[in-house]
């Protein structure tokens, strides 16, 4: 019989796409098994894929368990508020100021906690993401799947808030944020295609 290992990770992720091609987002995860620690995926215009983050063993577990071309070993930090998040780390800086909730927001609100950490409830879910209709989330938004590194993964998301978004490479501004018009394939899972900031708690089970 096969047995895995739960690892959770609770925190922030944040994700804008900009009207130059480039796609950021952000993990804040102050709870983890690695400890606290920050990371940034970004898909830039031409379709690669780079991490950035700290050296250390949650840079390996991210590697392993996402899709990546490059991996950027940099200091990253962010400070997340009810206002919003800022986040420096390699060429990238990210800033998102917190512009309003939606019927998506409220309606996590009101899930009792232990419901969304149920299995079975995250199913239901899943299907109901699978259903939303584009304009509401995007394409290719999941709940649950399987990682690159053969673990199960699901995402239980307590919070939505819209966001107003600004970046830049290496000083460069990328303009507006837009809507996601494209796959970025970090994942299972895409993020939601309008600029959002999601407090969100992430359970991998891990073959062991």
């Amino acid at each position: 019989m096969s047995s895995s290992e739960r690892l959770r990770f609770d925190g922030v992720i944040a994700s804008a796409s900009f009207a130059t091609g480039d796609d950021i987002v952000v993990g804040c995860w102050p709870w983890s098994p690695f400890g606290p620690f920050v990371d940034a995926m970004w898909a830039r215009p031409d379709g690669s894929r780079a991490l950035l983050v700290d050296d250390g063993p949650q840079a390996d577990f991210i590697w392993s368990h996402y899709a990546f071309d490059e991996q950027i070993t940099c200091r990253t930090g962010a400070t997340v508020t009810s206002a919003g998040l800022r986040f420096v780390g390699g060429p990238l800086a990210v800033s998102m100021r917190v512009v309003g909730v939606g019927a998506l927001s409220i309606a996590l609100g009101l899930r009792p906690r232990r419901l969304g950490l149920s299995d079975p409830w995250s199913r239901i879910e899943d299907r109901i993401a699978r259903a939303l209709p584009t304009s509401t989330l995007g394409t290719g938004v999941r709940v649950r799947g399987v990682t690159r590194a053969g673990a199960r993964e699901r995402y239980v998301a307590l919070d939505l808030r819209r966001v107003v978004a600004r970046a830049s490479v290496d000083g460069s501004d990328l303009g507006e944020a837009s809507k996601r018009d494209r796959t970025t394939g970090f994942g299972f899972s895409e993020f939601p295609a309008s600029p959002c900031l999601v407090r969100v708690t992430s359970l991998f089970d891990v073959p062991r």
